[in-house]
């Protein structure tokens, strides 16, 4: 589990149990170390779309949702389905066609996305059919575009 990982199961582990809430820590114990190794140092790296874990449940509200498993957006299109539907942001350079950011359709016309960040302040939109920049209705924050209209914004801790 990366040091983001962490941070976002604290985060998640803190807002379901209250800030004076403690954890045991892993369930599963850790391998020794002898005292002469230090801990291995977590890269950084660049956000990336991740893997669904097999038998994880995704969150089902919509817009940004912080899991242990990455950030999971949700999306419904109004006036029905789109056929190609892209999430671009300030993580990903804003780029609306990168394969790596197409959202899947869970069957109910909701489009999900599973994407690790590290720590930082994130702006976002949802690229429908390549043209159509639709800011999430659900960010729980935003700040303007650029181009007169507003970006979804959350933060990761």
């Amino acid at each position: 589990m990366t040091s983001t990982s962490l941070r976002v199961a604290a985060l998640v582990f803190v807002a379901a149990c209250g800030p004076g809430a403690t954890s045991a820590g892993p369930t599963s114990p850790a391998p020794p170390t002898t005292a002469a190794e230090p801990a291995p140092a977590a890269p950084a790296a660049p956000a990336t779309p991740a893997a669904p874990t097999a038998g994880a449940r995704r969150p089902s509200a919509p817009g940004p949702n912080l899991t242990p498993e990455g950030v999971v957006f949700n999306f419904k299109p109004d006036g029905g389905k789109g056929k190609k539907i892209f999430l671009a942001g300030n993580f990903n350079d804003w780029k609306p066609d990168n394969p790596q950011y197409l959202m899947t359709d869970d069957g109910t016309g909701t489009w999900t996305i599973t994407v690790k960040l590290p720590p930082g302040t994130y702006q976002y939109k949802y690229v429908i059919e390549g043209t159509n920049w639709v800011k999430d209705p659900y960010s729980p924050g935003d700040a303007p575009d650029g181009f007169g209209g507003r970006n979804g914004k959350f933060d990761v801790k």
